[in-house]
C-alpha cells in the first residue's frame, strides 16, 4: 500500500479541521439559541413589538379612510375620492408666477438650510402681508414652517403638558385631536351648532373650561363646515379667552377663499386686549400649492406669552428648518394674489351645486358654506348603522368617498359625513346622482 503524498495529507489535515470547525459552529449556534433566542423573539418577530401608548387614540380620520377605498380600486372598481381637500388632485394649479419664483429660488441656488425661524426675506413678506389686513407685527413675530399643521404642532408641543386640555371646535379639524392624543393632552370639544349655521355657542365655551384648560382653537373660515364668524362674536371668544388667561389659537388658513367678505384677524380684534394670540396660515389651499408645505405662525400681544415663544424657538431650531426653496416664493406670493377672484367664484359654482343637489334628496341636507371648499351633509336615517359604516356602504356600492362625522368629533350616530366638493361640475353632479339613487335604494 503506497502512501500518501504531502499534498494529499494536507488535504486530509484540512477537511477534518474543516469538520472540527463545523462541528464547533454548530454547538456554538445550538448554545447561543438556547441560552439567547428567548430572550430575542422580540427581535424576531416584529408583531411582538408595542407601539408606545400615546400612539393608541393618534388617528387622522381624513387620511385614515383611505385604505377601505384602495381596496375597493384592488377589486376593480373606481373610486371618486371626495375626502381629502388637495385642490391639485382636481385639476388646480398655482399660479405660473409662483412656479417660476420657485424655479429661480433652486436655479439661484437656494438649496440648503435656512433659519429655524425663517428667511428674513419671508418673515418680512408675511409682515407686510398682515398689515394690508390690519395686523402689525415685526419680523421677530414670525416663525415659517411646513404648512399650518407643522405650526400647530410645534405651539402645542411648546405649550400643553399632559393632562391639560385644549377647547377646541366640534366638529373639529383632526389635526388637533391627534396632536393633543399624542402629547398626552386632551380635546375639550365646544359645540358648533347646524342650526346656527355652525356657529359657536359662547356660553357652552364658558361651561366647558376647566383649571387645566390652556387654549382654545378657533377655526374661521371653518373646516369641516364651510362657517365664517362675525366680529361681534371673535370678539366675545376674545373675551373669554382673556377673563380665563387662555392662549388663542386661531386657525385661519381659508381666510383668503370666502365667498363674501372675509372676517376681521382675530389678531386685529386682539389689538389692545390682554390676551395671547397665535394666528396659523398657509399657502396651501388659497395658493393651489398644498405639497410645497409653506405655512407660518405669528404672535400678538407677545408680552403674554412668557417663554412659551422661546420654547417654540427651541422645536423649531431641533427640527431644522423649513424648505428653503419653498420659502423664497412667500414673497412674490403675497404681494400677488390676483388669482384669487376666479379662485373664488370656481369654489362658490360647486358649493352651489353641491348645497342644491344635497337638500334635494329626501332625508338628506346640509348648511350652505361660507368659504373652503367643504361641506358636511346629514343623512337623517342611518338604518342603524354608525356614520362611518354608512360612508363604508356608500364607497363599496358607488365608488364615492366621503369621511365619515365621528372622524371631526362628531356622535357616530347622527349621520354627518364631510364632502370635499373641489371636483369639476360634472363630476360633482354625477356623484350626488349616485349618492342619491344609493340613498333612494337604502
Amino acid at each position: 500500500m503506497s502512501r500518501p503524498n504531502i499534498r494529499t495529507c494536507r488535504v486530509l489535515i484540512a477537511a477534518q479541521a474543516g469538520f472540527r470547525y463545523n462541528v464547533a459552529v454548530s454547538i456554538h449556534r445550538e448554545s447561543f439559541r438556547a441560552k439567547f433566542l428567548p430572550n430575542m423573539s422580540l427581535m424576531n418577530n416584529p408583531a411582538g413589538f408595542r407601539p408606545a401608548e400615546r400612539t393608541t387614540n393618534y388617528n387622522y380620520a381624513i387620511r385614515n379612510i383611505v385604505a377601505a377605498a384602495k381596496a375597493v380600486e384592488a377589486a376593480g372598481q373606481p373610486v371618486t375620492y371626495l375626502n381629502i381637500g388637495d385642490p391639485v388632485l382636481y385639476g388646480f394649479q398655482p399660479p405660473g408666477s409662483l412656479v417660476e419664483a420657485l424655479a429661480r429660488a433652486v436655479r439661484d441656488g437656494d438649496n440648503g438650510y435656512a433659519p429655524s425661524v425663517g428667511t428674513l426675506a419671508a418673515r418680512e413678506a408675511i409682515v407686510r402681508d398682515a398689515e394690508r389686513r390690519g395686523v402689525y407685527l415685526t419680523p421677530e413675530d414670525v416663525v415659517v414652517s411646513s404648512g399650518a399643521s407643522e405650526a400647530a404642532d410645534m405651539l402645542l408641543s411648546a405649550l400643553l403638558e399632559p393632562g391639560d386640555d385644549v377647547l377646541t371646535p366640534c366638529p373639529t379639524y383632526p389635526l388637533y385631536t391627534a396632536i393633543t392624543a399624542k402629547l398626552g393632552a386632551r380635546e375639550n370639544y365646544y359645540r358648533l351648532d347646524p342650526a346656527q349655521g355652525w356657529q359657536p355657542d359662547p356660553d357652552d365655551i364658558r361651561a366647558k373650561i376647566t383649571p387645566r384648560t390652556r387654549a382654545m382653537v378657533i377655526i374661521n373660515p371653518n373646516n369641516p363646515c364651510g362657517a365664517v364668524y362675525d366680529a361681534r362674536l371673535l370678539l366675545e371668544l376674545l373675551t373669554i379667552a382673556e377673563e380665563h388667561n387662555l392662549v388663542v389659537i386661531a386657525d385661519e388658513v381659508y381666510c383668503r377663499l370666502t365667498y363674501g367678505p372675509p372676517p376681521p384677524p382675530l389678531a386685529q380684534l386682539a389689538a389692545g386686549m390682554d390676551v395671547p394670540v397665535v394666528t396659523l396660515e398657509s399657502l396651501s389651499k388659497s395658493h393651489l400649492v398644498p405639497g410645497w408645505r409653506v405655512g407660518w405662525m405669528t404672535y400678538t400681544n407677545t408680552h403674554r406669552f412668557g417663554d412659551v415663544i422661546a420654547a417654540v424657538r427651541k422645536i423649531a431650531e431641533a427640527r431644522i428648518c423649513s424648505p428653503l426653496p419653498t420659502q423664497q416664493v412667500l414673497p412674490a406670493a403675497l404681494a400677488d394674489q390676483s388669482h384669487l377672484p376666479a379662485l373664488i367664484e370656481a369654489l362658490q359654482l360647486r358649493a352651489a351645486i353641491t348645497v342644491e343637489a344635497l337638500n334635494a334628496v329626501p332625508g338628506l341636507h346640509c348648511v350652505a358654506p361660507q368659504a373652503a371648499f367643504y361641506v358636511m351633509g346629514q343623512v337623517e336615517d342611518l338604518h342603524g348603522q354608525t356614520d362611518e359604516e354608512f360612508v363604508l356602504a356608500l364607497l363599496r356600492a358607488t365608488g364615492i368617498l366621503f369621511v365619515h362625522g365621528s372622524g371631526f368629533g362628531l356622535d357616530p350616530n347622527a349621520g354627518y359625513f364631510r364632502i370635499v366638493f373641489l371636483p369639476p361640475p360634472e363630476t360633482l353632479r354625477d356623484v350626488y346622482a349616485r349618492l342619491a339613487s344609493f340613498l333612494r335604494q337604502s
